[in-house]
């Protein structure tokens, strides 16, 4: 009998946190190895490497293996590569078998790893069948589809062939975990729950859709097993692996068995999936679903990627208008249920321009809450990351180390490094720069609420877009550099230039949250709220320059100010001459009218109360998202008799 392992570990389950994700990869293709009875003859499953532990060690407990396979994205192939070349030090006869999406079509890993005997190319099962299967014959790999290896006269690449059919072993039905949760009962695991395979997209920045294969669907009787196998199991938190869930009907009628588990046992707890882009009444239906038990923790999806005509002709992607984007978003908010959007920052025919506007036009429509913006990586199998495409967009990138948010700041050994587009031919790497810090300081300010108001209110009174109010910050930055603000703006402004140059970036920690890493906006605000009064102080000349009437100010200001939360600030009371309140709840749900001048006592309360300042951190800035968070919400308007 011949030792197999696979291995594929994540990078969530380092940072001595007791919790990790099921290696399903792993579990599907070995699964499917050993459906066929000529691999169960001839080889022994030796179990699961998931842990990111010492490759020196977890090479020297291998009990002699014959085949180790490894499944490679961008949070673990360098871990990958120091395993595989540990185990061929011990076990030179080892079969090394590379796959996954950080695998790219062409023989680069096999002359830059001698240690890699065998890449695997798209979808796995049925390639790793017949790998397998071959390897017992000892009938050559020829014949075993789209891998690569090295042969007698050179690099060969066997015919690519698209798997028609998911007939696979459910890796969790199948027993391949249940011995894993046994041995492991400290350990909170979270899972994978794929219930189809393909997009019928084929953005340029994504590989899904280079895979060339229709949307095919798993049985919903395996899928909804699945589901009570994981509330059995007590797993904690699910990843939605569909690209678009919500695109069949019956997507319904699997939330309702996520649902009912959650109902029945409390797990699974919470669950995070990529919706369907022109699905909208399923994906609502779904969302409410979710909403009535707290399941779905983000929301609903509505991405843009960008809202530049030549960026989504670059790209091959098509967004619906933004007035069906409007109603949409008003539709969500006056049902109180959460949303959220992307923008992804460095795409071919992108200005700063463009890009500053993008994110004015999502805070139009009405997404005030959470709009995240996402770096450019160039995934080595998208059409984005081919040779063509690359010179002619004149693209340019830079490796950076892939930071691990909201966990603690660990010496770590074998870092994990994505590629990022810093640079094109519309973009040079200093307006790069420039929208980076724009958008973490549009974030911070209106996403997380500090200058909202401000923000609402000066486009509906004086006519000032969103993109030319924070964008006048910058300069208010750059022309007064020895506010703390400007600190905080130079701040940010610098982390983005070193990550422009490839330079190793600094981990960003907030010391009262303890030696816990912050993204860049959550940064500026939690720095921000520390320093609560002197940001307001410094901040107020910038805002008068906007000639708002004094008493309209003094109003917005004490709103402001009164209703962002914080450590230790439970309760606000302010003396009102204008009916602010109203004014941006309205605004909220695209009911867009004047500023009534009301007098009245504005009572603005935090219903669930936080007084230190590392639960704040966890709570509001983490899983709050900040942006639904961040406003205390019980608000009570008294009116004199």
């Amino acid at each position: 009998m011949k030792n197999v392992y696979f291995v594929q570990v994540d990078v969530s389950a380092t940072y001595g946190q007791q919790n990790a994700y099921l290696p399903y990869t792993a579990g599907i293709l070995a699964a499917a190895a050993f459906e066929s009875e000529t691999v169960k003859k001839y080889f022994e499953f030796k179990g699961f490497v998931f842990l990111r532990d010492d490759p020196h060690e977890v090479a020297a407990k291998m009990d002699n293996p014959a085949i180790v396979a490894f499944s490679c994205y961008c949070w673990n192939t360098e871990y990958n590569k120091r395993l595989a070349e540990e185990i061929k030090k011990l076990h030179p006869s080892c079969l090394i078998v590379f796959g996954g999406h950080n695998v790219p079509d062409n023989f680069d890993m096999l002359e830059s790893f001698p240690y890699v005997d065998i890449l695997c190319h798209g979808e796995g099962e049925n390639t790793v069948r017949c790998l397998f299967e071959a390897v017992t014959e000892g009938t050559g790999f020829e014949n075993v589809p789209n891998i690569s290896f090295r042969g007698k006269d050179g690099f060969v690449r066997t015919e690519s062939v698209c798997q028609r059919n998911l007939d696979f072993p459910s890796p969790y039905l199948s027993g391949m975990f249940d011995r894993l949760v046994e041995e492991n009962p400290d350990i909170i695991f979270n899972a994978i729950l794929e219930t189809s395979r393909g997009c019928p997209n084929q953005c340029a920045y994504c590989d899904w859709g280079l895979l060339k294969s229709k949307v095919r669907l798993f049985p919903l009787e395996r899928v909804k097993g699945e589901i009570k196998w994981m509330s059995d199991h007590k797993v904690a938190f699910v990843w939605g692996a569909d690209a678009n869930f919500g695109l069949f009907s019956r997507d319904l009628e699997i939330a309702d068995a996520l649902v009912e588990a959650k109902e029945k046992t409390g797990y699974p707890e919470r669950m995070r999936v990529n919706y369907a882009k022109n699905k909208f009444d399923n994906v609502f239906a779904i969302i409410r679903k979710f909403k009535e038990c707290d399941f779905d923790r983000v929301g609903a999806t509505l991405s843009f990627q960008s809202l530049s005509p030549e960026v989504l002709h670059n790209i091959g992607r098509t967004n619906n208008d933004t007035e069906f984007y409007k109603k949409l978003l008003t539709k969500y908010n006056k049902e109180n249920m959460k949303t959220y959007s992307e923008l992804i920052l460095g795409m071919p025919g992108e200005t700063y321009e463009s890009f500053i506007h993008g994110i004015g036009t999502i805070l139009d429509i009405g997404q005030h809450f959470v709009f995240d913006v996402y770096s450019c990586v160039l995934l080595p199998n998208s059409a984005m990351g081919q040779k063509d495409y690359v010179e002619k967009h004149g693209i340019k990138t830079v490796r950076s180390e892939i930071v691990r948010l909201h966990f603690r700041n660990e010496a770590y050994s074998i870092p994990e490094y994505n590629d990022i587009i810093v640079e094109t031919n519309t973009m040079s790497r200093d307006m790069w720069i420039k929208s980076t810090v724009f958008q973490y300081l549009a974030r911070a300010f209106h996403g997380n609420g500090l200058l909202r108001a401000f923000a609402i209110y000066l486009r509906y009174n004086k006519d000032v877009p969103y993109e030319r109010f924070y964008d006048g910050m910058l300069t208010y930055f750059e022309e007064n550099p020895d506010l703390f603000v400007s600190g905080l703006y130079n701040g940010v402004k610098t982390h983005a230039k070193e990550f422009a140059d490839g330079k190793i970036v600094r981990k960003l920690l907030f010391e009262p949250c303890g030696d816990v890493v912050w993204d860049d906006h959550e940064y500026c605000v939690l720095n921000a709220l520390n320093n609560f009064d002197t940001f307001y102080d410094e901040m107020t000349p910038y805002l008068a320059s906007y000639g708002i009437d004094e008493t309209v100010f003094r109003d917005l200001l004490a709103y402001q100010k009164g209703i962002m939360r914080r450590p230790c600030s439970h309760e606000c009371t302010a003396q009102m001459d204008y009916d602010v309140h109203t004014f941006l709840t309205d605004a909220y749900v695209n009911n867009i009218h004047p500023l009534e001048a009301k007098k009245h006592t504005l009572v603005m309360r935090d219903s669930d109360p936080v007084d230190d300042w590392q639960t704040f951190g966890k709570k509001v800035i983490w899983y709050g998202r900040m942006g639904w968070a961040s406003y205390k919400d019980d608000v009570e308007i008294k009116t004199k008799e």
